[in-house]
């Protein structure tokens, strides 16, 4: 008797917790802790994802100077990949000041991540009229409406890249990606490397490709040239 009085006890006591039919019951308490506990938990986990997050629309990376910010651009195409775009990345201190007419100086470190999602602004130029028809590529001259959109925003303070990397490594080549620098023509009078896109040439050879303003006219500096 006074083991099944026992028995008896120890049954009453888990039916306290699990309740009838065997089933767990929980007090308002219980719950609410549990709830809290889960919500603690779920911010938790999106706080470090998006810590960790890379943001692939915006990349970041490391240069000599200081950090940038590119944009990636898709390129609509089944063979090509996408290009990571750094635009108006400066080479040079702004010539302005005392350092108009001087020859280039390297350019100061920046702090903060600079943003380069777009164009910085070209040479101060006239595209119409300022030479011989003669003297310009005909596709210039064809499409010198479009080609005097690009000219718009106008600076002395003009010495940036343009700098397009492929994202899509080839797997038979996992050297280091050749660069090709292009330098814009214009007889030293106007022109700007931000007309030409390099998006397509970087993705389609594999290379990184950089274009480039620098000082046309009268803000060229003639000294650097030999005229003999």
């Amino acid at each position: 008797m006074r083991g099944g009085g026992g028995g008896g006890g120890s049954g009453a006591s888990a039916a306290s917790h699990q309740g009838y039919g065997g089933k767990r019951h929980y007090t308002s308490q219980q719950v609410a802790n549990h709830c809290l506990l889960w919500l603690l938990g779920l911010v938790l986990h999106l706080t470090l994802c998006s810590c960790q997050r890379v943001d692939l629309k915006h990349p970041i990376v490391s240069t000599g100077y200081g950090k940038v910010r590119g944009i990636r651009k898709e390129l609509n195409n089944e063979i090509l990949g996408p290009v990571e775009q750094y635009l108006g990345v400066p080479y040079a201190t702004a010539p302005v000041g005392e350092r108009r007419f001087q020859p280039p100086e390297a350019p100061g470190s920046w702090q903060e991540i600079r943003n380069a999602t777009q164009y910085a602004p070209v040479c101060p130029q006239n595209v119409h009229g300022v030479l011989p028809e003669i003297m310009l590529p005909v596709w210039f001259t064809d499409n010198l409406d479009a080609a005097a959109t690009y000219v718009q925003n106008q600076s002395e303070d003009c010495l940036y890249l343009n700098i397009y990397v492929p994202t899509e490594d080839d797997i038979r080549d996992r050297r280091k990606k050749p660069v090709m620098l292009f330098i814009h023509g214009g007889s030293y009078m106007e022109g700007s490397g931000n007309m030409f896109d390099g998006s397509v040439l970087a993705a389609y050879g594999n290379v990184i490709v950089v274009t480039m303003n620098y000082r046309l006219g009268v803000l060229v500096n003639l000294r650097k040239f030999n005229y003999n």
